[in-house]
């Protein structure tokens, strides 16, 4: 077992001062959390273009980070398979990057905080009275078993295959519904 904070650097989200403000040609993009979905990862056509004030060079996320969704009434990780702008995220993240050393598939690190065991270890540890929230103490020491690469591997290529399962069963669902739509219209057309 190890603790989050011996695999991952762990960064707040950017401190933005007040409301981000969206500005036309921005040079920087801000993930927020109307830009997330645990299951579909980022809207990155939806980001709020901005500028960033402050002398600090900001944490730019890159292809390979996580973002963990700490505020909600659900706690979940994105890995970030890619990049596409100059992006930071807003105070609501925290930003994860899976140290070299630490032989941890980012992938495999963002799966396991998905899952339920570490859900309830999350939900156990969230505090606040009207939006509940994960303290970077609480995420810095999560426990997590990290099996050696090959069994990670497995483990992404199971999921992965699990996950493709997923979107196709989605599809006919879909296509059935509109199938099922299209036979009602015509019932009553008929009639």
């Amino acid at each position: 077992m190890k603790s989050l904070k011996q695999i991952a650097l762990i960064r707040a989200g950017h401190p933005f001062r007040g409301r981000i403000e969206d500005v036309p040609g921005g040079t920087a993009r801000v993930i927020q959390m109307k830009d997330v979905d645990a299951d579909r990862g980022v809207n990155w056509a939806g980001l709020a273009a901005t500028e960033l004030a402050g002398r600090k060079q900001p944490d730019w996320l890159k292809k390979g980070d996580m973002l963990f969704a700490a505020r909600g009434n659900r706690y979940f990780a994105i890995l970030l398979e890619d990049v596409p702008f100059d992006t930071v995220l807003s105070p609501h993240f925290f930003h994860l990057t899976v140290k070299r050393e630490a032989k941890v598939l980012p992938g495999f690190l963002a799966w396991q905080i998905n899952q339920e065991p570490i859900q309830q270890y999350l939900q156990k540890s969230s505090h606040g009275s009207q939006v509940q929230a994960i303290g970077r103490q609480v995420l810095e020491d999560m426990p997590l078993a990290i099996p050696p690469l090959d069994k990670q591997h497995a483990i992404m290529a199971l999921n992965n295959a699990w996950q493709q399962q997923r979107r196709v069963m989605d599809t006919l669902t879909e296509n059935m519904q509109r199938t099922m739509t299209g036979i009602a219209r015509q019932l009553l057309r008929d009639n």
